[in-house]
């Protein structure tokens, strides 16, 4: 009797994935349509070929498009995550980890333009985003930043009149704000200087007075910030 004939390396045999893998293929792909078009832009004809499989095989894995997307961002916000903790190892004093926080947040803007974008043009704006994934992961990241304000608090490094969870919004609105041109590509963002002039300002507003500051100072220095506090209020109103 004569044997089979060994599978050439193209054949259909070599080409199946174990079902992980192949979920793992089909999120690195969709990271990618997502990326470049958008979600709503974006169709599962497009993601099935980069795989190299029929449409139809990405409902085995994934239910719908909407799916996939959840899918791609905790991806994406789990790697943001995981990163920002492991550089705060690393990293000593309230300066510079804040620096730190700052840092990471204005790379992601760049380096993952795309995904920034469907995430503050097309999951954002959605009525049940405050109940989503997304969101939960979302303010997972950036409970990690309100954790170095509210050390760097306990230890005397910055003011303690200000609430930490408002210190945050202002840090994370302030990124997204600066880096809006870059990521819908309409100019490039210097990370590394926008980091240090974002950080210096920061902390000008909520840095621990210092031995032999004038109170004068200080005191302009709190009605200002008490006066953008109540206009960021009124403006949430």
């Amino acid at each position: 009797m004569r044997a089979k004939p060994r599978s050439e390396p193209g054949s259909r045999s070599r080409r199946r994935r174990p079902g992980p893998e192949r979920s793992r293929e089909i999120v690195a792909a969709a990271r990618e349509v997502f990326s470049a078009k958008g979600y709503e832009q974006a169709s599962m004809a497009e993601i099935a070929a980069r795989v190299g499989v029929v449409e139809g095989a990405l409902y085995k894995h994934f239910a719908s498009k909407r799916e996939l997307l959840l899918a791609v961002m905790r991806s994406f916000y789990e790697s943001l995550i995981a990163s920002l903790r492991e550089g705060l190892r690393g990293v000593r004093g309230a300066e510079s980890r804040l620096r730190f926080v700052i840092w990471s947040q204005l790379r992601a803007f760049t380096e993952e333009a795309g995904l920034c974008r469907v995430v503050i043009r097309e999951i954002r704006p959605q009525g049940d985003y405050e109940r989503s994934k997304v969101h939960e992961l979302n303010r997972e990241l950036t409970g990690t930043a309100l954790q170095v304000i509210e050390e760097a608090v306990a230890e005397g490094e910055l003011r303690s009149d200000l609430s930490p969870a408002m210190v945050r919004d202002v840090i994370y609105g302030s990124i997204e704000h600066i880096a809006w041109k870059a990521v819908n590509g309409r100019g490039a963002l210097d990370v590394e200087r926008t980091a240090d002039a974002l950080t210096e300002l920061i902390l000008r507003g909520i840095g621990a007075r210092a031995a032999g500051e004038p109170a004068g100072a200080a005191e302009r220095l709190a009605e200002q910030i008490d006066r953008f506090e109540s206009a960021l209020r009124r403006a949430g109103a």
